[in-house]
């Protein structure tokens, strides 16, 4: 299953939009449209991680293409 994420890191300055695309493993015997909200917010605290200090990440949308 393939995510897109649109999400915005912020600081106190400024912001910018970013967008990605996940592949993700469904669990057997679902056939929801949603997307895997576990796996996104896993990949929000990784990429958390990976920002500055003083930067923030929001998570603005997300769906299954």
């Amino acid at each position: 299953m393939k995510t897109y994420i649109s999400y915005v890191i912020q600081n106190e300055k400024d912001h910018k939009h970013e967008s990605e695309i996940r592949t993700s493993q469904s669990p057997p015997y679902s056939y929801s449209p949603d997307p895997q909200i576990s796996h996104v917010m896993e990949w929000a605290e990784n990429k958390r991680k990976e920002l500055k200090q003083d930067e923030k990440l929001v998570v603005v949308s997300m769906f299954t293409l």
